[in-house]
């Protein structure tokens, strides 16, 4: 063999060396960033795709390990579907609302009364914002009412209150509640209606509604 050859050769040996050097040094330092093995730091959609995980809306595209993400295989209209679905439990809304006077509740004494329930469900760590309304009728006696959303039960924690204090001759008012929470998952929020003094009369609870809006903290 020429020199010229062997010199050839011993070059080839060496950049195939050094790159081998390279290959076996740099996943090291990329791949151990993400809990999806194939999503690296240097993957300009890194930040998106996390996101994604850490909101529910994708669990990984190897089924049961689930540690991958598979970013350059296309999506088909079924994986679309679970996609748009768990977007939906991620960022969405709830209500339910009494329009009509057909359903009455009474509110008699101190004691909290549960006019309505909604239920919540985001599937990661989200803010939640509640809208709760009630029509309060009484006789025409002074009286001191309060209207309060909490969470599970008229006894847990409350996250947004109202109220009225009437004159002897007011009869009707409606009262609105704007609450906020923090929810980790599905949530029940309650709303309910008491007497603030136990001196007021009974009053009628009509035309009620309870309105839940949720978007992910990440």
């Amino acid at each position: 063999m020429s020199d010229t050859h062997s010199g050839r050769a011993r070059r080839r040996v060496t950049t195939i060396i050094a790159t081998l050097a390279v290959i076996i040094a740099v996943p090291v330092a990329v791949i151990a960033a993400h809990s999806f093995d194939d999503v690296p730091d240097s993957n300009q959609f890194h930040e998106s795709i996390a996101w994604m995980q850490e909101n529910g809306i994708t669990i990984g595209c190897n089924p049961p390990a689930n540690t991958q993400y598979c970013p350059e295989d296309n999506v088909s209209r079924q994986q679309m579907a679970a996609f748009m679905r768990r977007l939906a439990q991620t960022d969405g809304s709830a209500g339910i609302g009494v329009t009509d006077d057909t359903d009455p509740v009474t509110v008699s004494g101190t004691t909290y009364v549960e006019l309505l329930t909604l239920e919540a469900t985001p599937t990661a760590e989200a803010n939640v914002t509640l809208n709760g309304h009630v029509t309060l009728s009484k006789a025409e006696t002074e009286g001191s009412y309060q209207v309060i959303v909490a969470r599970d039960s008229c006894t847990g924690t409350v996250v947004g209150a109202g109220g009225w204090d009437s004159a002897a001759t007011a009869e009707s008012v409606t009262v609105a509640v704007t609450a906020s929470d923090v929810a980790t998952g599905a949530t029940t929020d309650v709303l309910c209606a008491a007497e603030t003094v136990d001196t007021s009369p009974d009053a009628t609870a009509t035309l009620r509604g309870l309105t839940a809006n949720w978007d992910a903290t990440a």
